[in-house]
């Protein structure tokens, strides 16, 4: 695998270990891993997807954790997109 600047399995781990301590509202979420190219066919890496009723509680920790990580969210009315941003 490059070293290309993309989010990688060992990071997406620490990334939902975070999600799931800090967000205990997210219990029964479901929670899938999306390959960037099924979208983008030029990038690597994973976009997360978050299904759930979403608090406002958990919006506010889940965006701490997602700009501590130097990621962005797309925040749909059911769900929620975690990925990093191409420069």
């Amino acid at each position: 695998m490059s070293s290309d600047n993309v989010m990688k399995f060992a990071e997406i781990a620490v990334l939902l270990r975070e999600i799931v301590d800090r967000c205990p509202s997210l219990d029964g979420a479901t929670i899938t891993l999306i390959p960037q190219k099924a979208m983008y066919p030029l990038y690597k890496g994973y976009h997360i997807n978050i299904k759930a009723n979403i608090t406002k509680e958990s919006m506010s920790s889940l965006r701490k954790i997602v700009e501590g990580h130097d990621l962005v969210m797309q925040i749909k009315v059911d769900s929620v997109i975690v990925y990093e941003t191409r420069s």
